[in-house]
């Protein structure tokens, strides 16, 4: 879950919520032709796939009385959360699942008590690499973008501006929609950003 505070009221957005949102950032983006791209945009819109059991149940921090932001999941859920998820990701193919997967492994390296499922995915990695007969680079180019898709839909579910540089999107505009919930059990809102071309762009929110 992210936590989006907004003045005194704080919002929880679901990592299955903010992965779609991924993908619409995904399906948005300028085409590159050097990538496998609908399994890119496929991997960037099920990243988070593993994450729909415990929104349904989300933990709670002790320190706060809120379910736990996503960066502070205990390592033992966490590594629960991201086995199933590339297990599940695994079934909308193989590049797909190899895509979420090296993104898994990439955010895991900030993790100590991650190391075993780490080496479970690198060892998945290796075979599916081999057999899809993807360049190193091509790979590394693809990774980077899911990326970079994931930080820009985290910030703005977290009510951030995102870095956007030079625009990347297909179209002059873009505006992003999803649903967040008041915390502790308050209602669900909607929120809205847009953004234009030519910047990096000025987001706004709705409820």
């Amino acid at each position: 879950m992210i936590l989006r505070r907004e003045g005194e009221r704080v919002l929880g957005v679901t990592q299955t919520a903010h992965s779609a949102l991924t993908g619409h950032i995904a399906a948005a983006w300028r085409r590159r032709p050097d990538l496998p791209w609908d399994a890119l945009l496929t991997a960037a819109a099920v990243h988070d796939v593993g994450w729909g059991p415990w929104e349904l149940a989300p933990q709670i921090d002790p320190r706060t009385g809120l379910p736990y932001d996503f960066l502070e999941v205990p390592d033992r859920q966490y590594a629960e959360i991201w086995a199933r998820g590339t297990d599940e990701a695994a079934t909308f193919g193989r590049l797909v699942g190899l895509l979420v997967s090296r993104h898994f492994t990439r955010l895991a390296g900030r993790r100590e008590g991650l190391r075993s499922l780490v080496a479970r995915e690198r060892a998945r990695q290796a075979p599916l690499t081999a057999a899809l007969g993807l360049d190193a680079a091509t790979l590394d180019a693809a990774s980077d973008l899911l990326a970079r898709w994931d930080a820009i839909s985290l910030d703005v579910c977290a009510g951030r501006e995102p870095e956007l540089g030079e625009w990347p999107f297909a179209a002059d505009s873009l505006v992003l929609r999803f649903e967040a919930r008041e915390l502790p059990a308050g209602a669900v809102v909607e929120r809205e950003v847009g953004m234009a071309g030519g910047g990096s762009g000025q987001p706004h929110a709705r409820a």
